[in-house]
């Protein structure tokens, strides 16, 4: 959609996914100090560095999760996406059948095509504000599944596990000894309590899980990820399918999260991103409250999307109301669709633009509205 709007000059963007904040100004300074006095800064990474900064992840795992992993447990990736690549690459088989939640990130459907999985979809229930289907999962389980996939807080329609469902859902895994994909780059972001499964002890040799400096930090372009799992499942990650895909982060970027995680301005500045997330949130919602004609949604408990069904244009598919919407009103969203079976006719909106655009972009959309008599 950000190519179709491009003959556009003045469009407002609702639809990247990315926060809008700058990485904290501190972190560039570490990088470019460090860069007069180390001169490997531009080269491959030693294991000195990816030593460090392991050791800091764990620590903060701990912090999180109440346990320290081994450095055989963690590895390294280029952003979480790589983690991810680099997981269904070694735990799936063609055929394997891995269920997958929908909607979510539609990124995950594209890698599992390339890995050739199989996906059972299992959709999360809307008029429930888009819980979890405990009765499908288990229905969907069978001697071929390998795997199931979940993220937590969800993209894009923010769900939150309560602890009750995330026991729920331990269960089923162990009951079934399938591995739990747990993509968590929303971790730091739940409106409501978050109860990760990673707080379950019982579940650690069946979890792989997935987290980046992306979105907590900022740091989406640094792509500077990491990944989780028993130390024979790490194995086959890191050693047979991480370093033929990447060798390793570039060595600028784990220095980059060394010191996002050393440093206390860091948990700062992920603080000043989380008030900013929660005012974002409550903008966008009281402008959709005056919609009610043109969308319905449900609150999302974390992440920082909006997923709003399309109420009006009967018939009209998602990807063609989104470029109406460019064409018109010159807003960007993102077709729903691309999330899975249960995204027809809705839209992802991305609250993590300042306050002010998401204002621009909403008196745009009023307008829109008014003039086929939606307001």
């Amino acid at each position: 959609m950000m190519r179709y709007a491009a003959k556009y000059p003045d469009v407002v963007s609702l639809g990247q996914g990315t926060p809008l904040f700058p990485t904290p100004q501190y972190i560039y300074d570490y990088v470019h100090e460090l860069s007069f006095k180390d001169p490997s800064l531009g080269q491959y990474s030693s294991s000195k560095v990816e030593q460090e900064l392991t050791a800091l992840i764990a620590q903060d795992f701990n912090e999180l999760y109440g346990f320290t992993p081994k450095p055989e447990e963690l590895c390294l990736s280029v952003g979480g996406v790589g983690g991810l690549m680099a997981t269904f690459l070694a735990i799936l088989d063609p055929g394997d059948e891995i269920i997958y939640f929908d909607p979510s990130y539609p990124i995950h459907l594209s890698q599992l095509a390339i890995v050739e999985a199989d996906v059972k979809f299992v959709s999360l229930l809307e008029e429930e504000n888009w819980k979890m289907d405990f009765d499908k999962l288990e229905h969907s389980i069978t001697a071929k599944t390998k795997a199931i996939l979940l993220t937590n807080p969800n993209n894009p329609t923010g769900t939150v596990l309560s602890k009750q469902e995330v026991e729920r859902l331990v269960d089923i895994i162990l009951k079934n000894d399938l591995y739990l994909v747990l993509d968590e780059a929303y971790q730091f972001l739940s409106y409501v309590e978050f109860y990760s499964p990673m707080l379950v002890s019982e579940l650690r040799n069946n979890v792989i899980c997935i987290k980046s400096f992306s979105k907590e930090f900022a740091m989406t372009g640094w792509r500077l990820g990491y990944v989780y799992a028993n130390s024979v499942v790490m194995a086959k990650i890191a050693l047979s399918i991480n370093t033929y895909l990447c060798i390793s982060p570039s060595t600028i970027a784990m220095h980059a999260g060394i010191a996002a995680l050393k440093d206390p301005r860091g948990k700062e500045a992920m603080q000043g991103f989380q008030e900013q997330f929660r005012r974002s949130r409550e903008v966008i919602c009281q402008r959709m409250d005056r919609l009610g004609k043109l969308f319905s949604y449900v609150k999302p408990d974390g992440a920082y999307y909006l997923f709003p069904k399309i109420n009006a244009f009967a018939g009209m598919e998602a990807v063609d109301f989104c470029k109406k919407l460019v064409d018109e009103a010159k807003v960007i969203t993102i077709p729903g669709d691309s999330s899975g079976l249960a995204g027809k006719r809705h839209i992802r909106m991305s609250f993590a633009a300042k306050s002010e655009v998401m204002e621009q972009a909403f008196d745009r959309i009023d307008a829109f509205a008014a003039k086929y008599g939606l307001s």
